[in-house]
Order: C-alpha cells, then sequence, then structure tokens
C-alpha cells in the first residue's frame, strides 16, 4: 500500500525495544540480575509488507513479537502501531488500540478454549469490542468462516474435533474479527504436517492481499520465510543482528550468523546439495542472562577479530536497506585503531564478492 506521495508508510515502528525478565534468588526472593530475551531491538515494518522474523529457538522472536503487542509489559523502548504509542499506553487507550493490532499463536490447540464452540471462540472479539446484535454478529462469524475456508454447518463444534490446520483457520479467523491492520504470527505453522503448512500459509498471503494486512511472521523455517516475506529480520541472542530485502539477504548475507543459518538450509538440487559448505558454529549459545561482552556473537563468530571482545557494534545500515550489527561493516571511528579490522574486513568482503 502507498500513501499521498507514493512511499510506503511506517505502519509498526520499533525503537530501542527492551524486555527483561528478573531473576530472584534466596530465601527473600531478592532480584540478582536480568535474562535479557529482547535487548534494543530497533526496525519498522511498511504498511501491506510481511516481515519475516527469524533465528534459533530461544533468541527472542516470540518475545518480540509478545512485546510489541504489550501482551508483556515492555522493559523500556517504543513501539508505534498506526501512529500511536503502545508501549507505555494506559489499559484503557490499550483496550480501544487492541482491535487494530491481533496475534496468530503458535499451537492452535492450546490458543483454543476446548470447551468454547467454534463460534463463540471467532465471536469473542466482537462480544469485547463491538455492539453488534445476536443476528449481526452470527453473519460476522459466517463471514470469517468463509475466509479462511471453514465450513459454516462446523460453526457449533469444538476444536478438539478438528485437525491442526482447521484449528489454526479458526486461530486466523478470530485474528480477523475486528478488521485489524497489524497481526504477528508467532510460528503459525510449527504445530502443523508439512502438507498442511503450505495451505495455512497460501491462506495468509491470500487474505494479506484481499484485505491489505501487514504480518510480522515469526518462524525458524527459513525456506517458508523466503516464501512469504518481503524482508527478513535474523535475531541471535536478544538482539538483532541483520535486516534486509529477502533477495538480498539470501543471496548475500553480511553478518556471520546469517551465514551460518542459511547454509543450514538444504538445496533441492542433489548437486549443488552435495557441493554446498556447511558452515559449523562451535559452542553453545550464552545465556541470555549473562550475554558475553561487546558483540553477542563473538563467542562462536569463525570471523571474529579482537575488537568483537570489547565493543558492541552498532546496528547500521550497509547497502539501501540492509543493516548489519557486525565490526566487519562498520563505518564509525571506534574501529579505527582495532589490530586487524580493516584488514579482516577487506578479505571478508573480498570473498563475498568472489562467491
Amino acid at each position: 500500500m502507498l500513501d499521498a506521495s507514493n512511499t510506503p508508510r511506517k505502519l509498526v515502528e520499533v525503537s530501542g525495544l527492551k524486555m527483561y525478565f528478573p531473576i530472584h534468588a534466596g530465601v527473600l526472593r531478592r532480584k540478582v540480575g536480568d535474562v535479557k530475551a529482547v535487548d534494543n531491538v530497533s526496525f519498522h515494518i511498511f504498511e501491506g509488507e510481511t516481515l519475516g522474523l527469524v533465528g534459533e529457538s530461544g533468541c527472542g522472536k516470540s518475545t518480540c513479537g509478545r512485546a510489541i503487542l504489550r501482551l508483556y509489559e515492555v522493559t523500556d523502548g517504543i513501539v508505534k502501531i498506526d501512529g500511536k504509542e503502545i508501549a507505555k499506553a494506559d489499559r484503557e487507550a490499550l483496550r480501544k488500540m487492541r482491535p487494530t493490532m491481533q496475534m496468530v499463536f503458535q499451537d492452535p490447540q492450546a490458543s483454543l478454549n476446548p470447551r468454547m464452540t467454534v463460534a463463540s471462540i471467532i465471536g469473542e472479539p466482537l462480544d469485547e469490542h463491538t455492539k453488534l446484535s445476536k443476528k449481526e454478529k452470527l453473519e460476522r462469524i459466517y463471514e470469517l468462516m468463509d475466509q479462511v475456508g471453514l465450513n459454516r454447518a462446523f460453526a457449533n463444534r469444538y476444536p478438539h474435533e478438528f485437525s491442526g490446520g482447521q484449528r489454526q483457520r479458526i486461530g486466523i479467523a478470530r485474528a480477523l474479527a475486528l478488521n485489524p491492520k497489524f497481526i504477528v504470527c508467532d510460528e503459525p505453522i510449527a504445530a502443523l504436517d508439512v502438507s498442511i503448512q503450505a495451505q495455512v500459509v497460501n491462506l495468509l498471503e491470500e487474505l494479506q492481499e484481499r484485505l491489505g494486512l501487514t504480518y510480522l511472521f515469526i518462524s525458524h523455517d527459513l525456506s517458508m520465510v523466503r516464501h512469504i516475506a518481503d524482508r527478513v529480520a535474523v535475531m541471535y541472542l536478544g538482539q538483532m543482528a541483520e535486516l534486509a530485502p529477502r533477495e538480498a539477504l539470501y543471496a548475500r548475507p553480511k553478518h556471520p550468523y546469517t551465514e551460518a543459518l542459511l547454509s543450514a538450509v538444504p538445496d533441492p538440487d542433489p548437486t549443488l546439495e552435495s557441493e554446498r559448505e556447511r558452515i559449523i558454529l562451535k559452542g553453545d549459545v550464552p545465556s541470555p542472562a549473562n550475554p558475553p561482552k561487546g558483540c553477542n556473537f563473538c563467542t562462536r563468530c569463525p570471523k571474529v577479530m579482537e575488537i568483537c571482545h570489547s565493543v558492541e557494534p552498532t546496528f547500521e545500515e550497509v547497502a539501501p536497506g540492509h543493516y548489519v550489527a557486525c565490526h566487519l561493516y562498520q563505518s564509525n571511528s571506534q574501529n579505527a585503531g582495532a589490530t586487524g579490522a580493516s584488514e579482516a574486513r577487506k578479505e571478508h568482503i573480498q570473498q563475498g564478492e568472489e562467491a
């Protein structure tokens, strides 16, 4: 979608988002530290686009999505959706904003009340936020069921009577009930069979085109993200490592962590698959309660430099629309005196050009 000036409008703006969970210990349960699940994350999502958010398990993807919708009380940062501040809004103001933003949860079985019928589940947001008559509400429920491909005759059935894919369609219908502009899809296909995953993704794409929706699509399935996303953001240990347009990121990844992630995606061509070089990361992911000093990837990075252990890289734009937090590409003065940094940077860039 484009506004009058023919440039995309930023529907979602996230700046310096932090989501810390306190650690308590001892008999008196005193606070002894924080789990830094999301640590100083910034990005934006244009109206009508899909931003894919990827990373390994435990990197903070789902926490980030929930914090953006204020399902958690944000530790710090600014979150604006459709121009309205979410992170610090009071309860009444937040309630009025809820119809604009919704969520599709990872496990459809866990996110649907087993004691409620399909009609009651889909109609619950209408009960809370509208004053529709009983007849109008039922018509809206049937309309939503039609949109997601559910038979109207199933309206009085319970969630346990449906397959995983059908349950996820119920969750999508519930999310659409209030005509939202922005939907966080938190690994919506992770709990589904492979044969059903494509159906759900195609449904999400069809609904986006028809209703003008904006998605934050959280997933660890890099192949599916490549199919659905316009831009892709990569998270590691609570921080943003790289963000770029889809094709640029998959063809020319810049952050060593992104390179390692993409090297794990199998190629359908057996010849190319046999020639593909896997990047195996050594060591374990550090604890988000005690992240490394400097770059949070320095303990596992195959291209680590001396500066990486002491100075945290900034999240900078290194090409049009391509952002990365890595000392290999830093342009600020803090790298000017780093031993071997410029040489390593040149060598890495030359290797990328040769590839």
